[in-house]
């Protein structure tokens, strides 16, 4: 049974992956957004309540839903991760999961097409986590009822430091 389930965490990890460098290559900050972990949205929902100075909690979720807002928020940070990751973006050769500890892992994910000695590899960091109802699994479209399922999502914290090798 463990093989099973470690069969099924590591196809849902490189989905996650592949979704997540699909979503940069076509500046698609709505999928972006739907990737990254509470963390990571719990910090750019905070700082846009702070820099909105006059808007409630509500209303920066509903934003935060928006894929015009998303745009106009997020569209600088996507560029920049297709910038930093150009060499990985077309043909990715997507790893294996690795995991860190029981909660974190990551994907490497390398330059496709290249001899070895000029490959590039990245690290894609990811955490487990619960699952709300309507949550988006990589590449499918929203699930009802699946609270308290686990999936994959993008460590957002880590994922700005990811290392070259």
């Amino acid at each position: 049974m463990q093989n099973f389930s470690d069969a099924v965490y590591g196809q849902s990890a490189s989905d996650m992956v592949s979704t997540f460098l699909e979503a940069i290559n076509s500046g698609d900050t709505l999928a972006f957004w739907r990737l990254l972990d509470s963390q990571g949205r719990g910090y750019f929902m905070g700082m846009w309540f702070y820099a909105m100075g006059n808007a409630d909690l509500a209303g920066v979720s509903l934003l935060a839903e928006d894929e015009n807002f998303l745009r106009d928020a997020l569209g600088g940070i996507v560029g920049d991760l297709k910038r930093n990751l150009s060499d990985l973006i077309d043909n990715p050769q997507i790893g294996e999961l690795q995991y860190v500890d029981g909660r974190y892992a990551r994907v490497a994910v390398s330059s496709g097409g290249e001899s070895e000695e000029h490959q590039v590899t990245d690290y894609i960091p990811l955490v487990l986590e619960l699952a709300g109802a309507g949550t988006a699994t990589a590449g499918n479209p929203p699930a009802q009822g699946n609270v308290g399922m686990t999936c994959w999502k993008i460590d957002t914290l880590k994922c700005f430091r990811i290392q070259k090798t």
